[in-house]
């Protein structure tokens, strides 16, 4: 076999691997339940998921150009959008990742399911539960039940109202205007929070705790070798419950506080600007302990560091 006919069976064979794996586009609307259920699943890429007024789905962007297969089905009350690629990926196969941009009725179910993804969904009402692993997500306006995993990319929560639940693994954790409970649980990232009202569970290992200009009734913060930073106006009874090994505790409380406090540190100091209460230190082991009462007590309050100083003040 000479070159010529060589090279025309490279040449025809390049053209057709191209075509083949050539990114491809989507454009399409179907009708669907004002308030069922919409699933999404994507590999690698973007998805943005917001919510509308109209009883439909609408999918429209760029697919994988490695895409194997494409789902977009709508069966009684559940629709199901998918981009499906191999099992095996080439590491040098392809750099066109989904773009997609899906419209679904603002009442909807919505479960979002991404592995190397990032996302952005907004205007979900019907409760939200989405999981990845190595993309940053962006929710914003969501309410009913929400439920965030993800593992290395930072979760950023805005508007959010009803159940919330947000954990990572590798990541920082940032809320802001939650109305309604909330656990916020991270590994190796801080949790940073801001205009909330409700109960709070948090917890970091190795990350910073905040919470800044919320209302809050009952807290829990613990964190292993983080910082705790507490800004808030308590409500009435409130229970805070703040804990760190190696970090330090600040609380800068508001309103009217009625409660308890339990201040206890091992090798640190505590500084209480609140009242005129001051600190008992042990006379053989550098830790010091305050326990008062402000109020009618019906709160509690309680801060423990193992080797971080304690404040309190007002705000």
């Amino acid at each position: 076999m000479n070159s010529r006919i060589l090279f025309s069976i490279f040449l025809v064979w390049s053209v057709f691997s191209t075509s083949a794996m050539a990114q491809s586009s989507v454009d399409e609307t179907k009708a669907a339940e004002s308030d069922g259920y919409v699933r999404v699943k994507l590999v690698r890429g973007r998805v943005t998921v917001e919510g509308w007024d109209r009883d439909e789905v609408s999918v429209e962007g760029t697919l994988d150009e490695a895409m194997e297969k494409f789902i977009f089905d709508v069966k009684g009350n559940e629709t199901v959008v998918a981009v499906r690629l191999p099992n095996r990926l080439g590491r040098w196969c392809c750099d066109q990742e989904s773009d997609l941009t899906i419209m679904v009725p603002k009442n909807s179910d919505v479960l979002v399911s991404l592995t190397s993804a990032e996302a952005e969904v907004s205007n979900i009402h019907g409760g939200l539960e989405i999981g990845g692993v190595s993309g940053e997500l962006r929710i914003s306006d969501v309410s009913n039940r929400v439920r965030i995993t993800n593992i290395s990319g930072e979760v950023t929560l805005e508007r959010a109202e009803g159940r919330v639940r947000v954990k990572t693994i590798s990541s920082d954790i940032v809320a802001h205007i939650i109305d309604g409970p909330g656990v916020f649980n991270s590994v190796s990232g801080s949790v940073i929070i801001s205009k909330v009202t409700g109960e709070l569970d948090l917890e970091s290992v190795s990350g910073d705790i905040e919470v800044t200009r919320s209302q809050v009734s009952n807290v829990r913060a613990n964190t292993v070798s983080g910082d705790v930073e507490l800004d808030a106006e308590l409500k009435s009874g409130a229970v805070i419950e703040t804990d760190t090994m190696s970090g330090s505790v600040r609380l800068s409380l508001g309103g009217e506080i009625n409660a308890e406090f339990d201040l206890e540190t091992g090798s640190g100091r505590i500084r209480n600007r609140l009242s005129d209460h001051k600190p008992k230190q042990s006379k053989y082991v550098r830790d010091e302990v305050l326990r008062f009462t402000l109020g009618n007590g019906k709160g509690e309050i309680t801060a423990s560091s193992a080797s971080g100083d304690i404040s309190l003040t007002r705000n």
